[in-house]
């Protein structure tokens, strides 16, 4: 999981910095909320593309919300898979 793409999340809706990855069944975004780094993970349920929220937090930079995010991902994907 570490060779991830970032990509630019939409001007408008997001403001910049404003990323997001999918990595297998999950979506990581990083942005910043009230100028607040933070990072959500969203993994896909159903087959209309539906996504639920089952993490989320904020870091001191943005950089750390996106190491946060993958981190994360890493421990949900870990745990879906048994091991």
């Amino acid at each position: 999981m570490a060779d991830i793409e970032w990509k630019p999340l939409p001007t408008g809706l997001w403001t910049p910095p404003a990323v997001f990855a999918e990595v297998e069944n999950l979506l990581l975004q990083t942005f910043t909320e009230d100028g607040v780094p933070t990072w959500e993970i969203s993994k896909k349920r159903g087959e209309r593309g539906e996504w639920n929220i089952i993490a989320k937090g904020t870091a001191d930079s943005f950089e750390a919300a996106k190491a946060a995010a993958l981190f994360e991902a890493e421990a949900a994907s870990w745990d879906h898979k048994g091991a």
